[in-house]
């Protein structure tokens, strides 16, 4: 068997010294919460734990402004509908909190285009008066809510970036597709929230724009590559942002920063303007403090009423909880899958993670739900997920998908580069300019792995393997009548220091003796890989849901899983149907929203917590 994750974290950083690791001149001045360039992964994790600034006190608020700042996005909009606040002094209180916290660095462009938040504010007003001449409804149905967009995403009020030096001055031509929806919908753009370089990290860095802080605990990386998107709704300083996830940039962010982190159905909404790593895999999503606020924009934006679709009852739930391959991760031997070397073991999520976990489980059967600790099925001696998962026969060659994906990379790159910026940067002058900031954040590997991908071997993944993959995936739903799955969010608590050295704790369980033993070591992409990548390439719904804090005071989530479809398709049919992608994740959303509620009620030390950024005296909440 493979041990995930080890040879995947050193084949990033082979393929990227094969391609050249000699750096240019940084395209603007390294931020000062960035790491020196020339430090090596134990210096750079040294450097996090010792520079690392201290998170801000909170800003001086009225009254009035603190209640805005608490709204949740429906409450908002509900307030601005019935005439209680006007766009403007709505987003007045959030732009004087964005300000306030910039040293946290969620939002970019500080250093070379402070005045941003200037521009929110005069399309606040401008929606104001188009209330007042056209009538409410005329700004129906975001009512002005502003709403912060992933960094990558094409703007042209705003600079559009992508985390990259030397692209740090340029604004785009046109706007990315989900932005013009927004605008369309009456919602106005609330800045450009901070990514590493073209999204390619599970850490928020990048050396002009600087590092994320964590709300919850200034030592903790925000997640990546949305972090930015996940410590502004962490902090309060908007209720909802927009996101981007190719193998967990929805979902890393949401478990760290304490948020609901909704992953759609691939083409739930539309991707076009953000460039992405992998076609098949990125897709635009959500960050927000509840799943109501999720619902509330996906339906705003999708153009549907969430009411036409009711939850089942808690007591007739079915919730799967399969241990294998979330609990126990391991891939198995053979084929030319890069993930892992030759071990009996298998990796485990931290025991912290595993506690939430188990108290889910508790709490989901106390409320009436049923849990079902089914496997996936076996065909021929092997298990039907872990080949449409891991690898599949392509011929007389073994078949994996994770690294050929890639392929298109590179190319999603230079096409935004050229269509939405209009530039002359090569992709050699993107590749040059990247640093790193430890082993967690490695640009240059993810970008390499255009350079190694086989054309042949993409095609059996787009026609063959994805389609096996969601017809077993499916199996385990179909066969158990499964509304969800659950399973842990994360194999460790991300920290700057120990994605830095990539010694983040976890568990491993020797699949000789059973014995299970605690160990921190090669863990900055394993959970990249278990838990958030390793679906990907299938069509589901995914929801990364926040459960309290561990005893050290950090957050912790777990996720639900859907169908990949509607009850009783095969195959991806309905991936090509764009008017069924706009509501296909309705049903999941709904049994998201109660198997949560009923989980909260039956123990409420799984219930969302507010970080600490936001606790205290004269903060929001005292």
């Amino acid at each position: 068997m493979f041990r995930c994750g080890v040879l995947l974290q050193l084949a990033l950083y082979s393929v990227a010294e094969e391609l050249g690791t000699e750096t240019c001149a940084p395209g603007t001045r390294r931020h000062p919460s960035f790491p020196p360039f020339d430090l090596s992964h134990g210096e750079t994790a040294a450097w996090f734990k010792k520079n690392l600034p201290a998170l801000p006190p909170p800003p001086t608020m009225t009254a009035e402004e603190k209640m805005y700042a608490r709204w949740s996005a429906a409450e908002y909009i509900s307030a601005r509908r019935a005439g209680k606040v006007t766009c403007e002094e709505y987003a007045a209180a959030l732009t004087k909190r964005a300000r306030h916290y910039k040293s946290m660095n969620q939002f970019m462009n500080w250093d070379n285009d402070p005045d941003w938040p200037e521009r929110v504010l005069a399309a606040a007003r401008k929606m104001d008066a188009k209330a007042k001449a056209e009538g409410i409804t005329s700004i129906a149905p975001l009512y002005g809510l502003p709403i912060p967009m992933k960094g990558t995403m094409a703007t042209k009020d705003f600079i559009s970036s992508a985390g990259v030096g030397i692209l740090h001055d340029f604004r785009a031509k046109d706007d990315a597709e989900f932005i013009k929806i927004v605008i369309d919908k009456n919602g106005l753009v609330f800045g450009k929230t901070n990514v590493p370089e073209f999204a390619a990290s599970l850490v928020s860095c990048n050396y002009a724009d600087g590092c994320t802080l964590n709300p919850h605990d200034r030592t903790l990386t925000s997640g990546g590559s949305s972090g930015g998107a996940g410590s502004a709704v962490g902090a309060y300083l908007s209720p909802v942002a927009v996101t981007e996830d190719t193998g967990g940039s929805t979902r890393a962010p949401a478990f760290s920063n304490g948020n609901f982190g909704y992953d759609p159905t691939r083409g739930h909404f539309p991707n076009a303007g953000n460039p992405g790593m992998a076609l098949i895999l990125d897709q635009l999503g959500l960050n927000a403090r509840s799943i109501e606020d999720i619902l509330a924009i996906d339906s705003a934006v999708s153009d549907y009423d969430p009411s036409t679709v009711k939850a089942k009852e808690v007591g007739k739930l079915r919730i799967g909880v399969p241990r294998y391959p979330f609990v126990e991760s391991y891939i198995p031997a053979g084929g030319d899958n890069p993930f892992g070397i030759e071990a009996p073991m298998a990796y485990m999520p931290s025991k912290p993670i595993m506690a939430k976990y188990e108290a889910a489980k508790e709490a989901l059967r106390k409320a009436g739900a049923t849990l079902v600790a089914k496997e996936w099925p076996s065909e021929e001696g092997q298990n039907v997920l872990a080949r449409a998962f891991f690898q599949m026969k392509m011929g007389k060659e073994v078949v994996s998908p994770h690294f050929h994906v890639f392929s298109t990379y590179m190319g999603q790159v230079a096409q935004w580069m050229y269509d939405y910026l209009g530039v002359n940067a090569t992709i050699a002058d993107v590749f040059a300019d990247a640093q790193s900031a430890g082993a967690g954040h490695s640009p240059r590997g993810f970008m390499a792995l255009s350079s190694v991908a086989s054309e042949a071997k993409l095609n059996f993944i787009l026609q063959e393997l994805r389609a096996a993959g969601a017809d077993a995936w499916n199996r385990l739903f179909d066969e158990e009548n499964l509304d969800v799955i659950l399973i842990p969010g994360y194999l460790h608590t991300p920290t700057y220091e120990c994605m830095a050295s990539s010694t983040c704790e976890h568990q491993v369980k020797n699949l000789t003796s059973g014995e299970v033993v605690s160990r921190a070591e090669f863990t900055s992409v394993q959970s990249l890989f278990m838990h958030t990548f390793s679906m990907k390439h299938i069509p589901l719904p995914k929801m990364m849901v926040p459960v309290g804090l561990d005893p050290q005071g950090r957050p912790v989530g777990l996720q639900l899983l859907g169908r990949a479809g509607p009850p009783g398709s095969r195959g991806l049919g309905y991936s090509y149907d764009t008017e069924l992608l706009k509501v296909v994740d309705l049903p999941f959303l709904k049994t998201a929203q109660a198997a949560v509620a009923a989980m909260v009620a039956a123990d409420p030390s799984l219930a969302r917590v507010e970080p600490s950024l936001v606790r205290g005296k004269d903060n929001l909440f005292e």
